[in-house]
């Protein structure tokens, strides 16, 4: 396996964003909880926001911030069991 991997969430023409998959399992953990717990806290203020409120692409701009850092943790975590499979072995 290579020693970088492209993020899923790369939107750009050429791939830009890689996770390092021989990083620590801790390293890939932390990353994986920090990404998917901001994604839940961004959640739950779109849960507070009342939607007649909401101006334009609010809405949209909430979803597309929470997919990336959701993507993201699912990377470290697909990451993360890559590792613990290695170990396993």
């Amino acid at each position: 396996m290579a020693k970088y991997h492209p993020l899923k969430g790369n939107f750009s023409v050429g791939t830009t964003l890689y996770i390092d998959t021989e990083a620590k399992v801790t390293d890939l953990f932390e990353t994986a909880t920090h990404r998917i717990k901001a994604a839940r806290n961004l959640l739950n203020s779109v849960t507070c926001l009342c939607v007649k409120d909401a101006e334009g692409h609010d809405l949209e701009h909430f979803a597309n911030a929470a997919h990336i850092l959701i993507q993201d943790g699912c990377d470290a975590l697909d990451t993360l069991g890559w590792q613990l499979e290695k170990i396993a072995r």
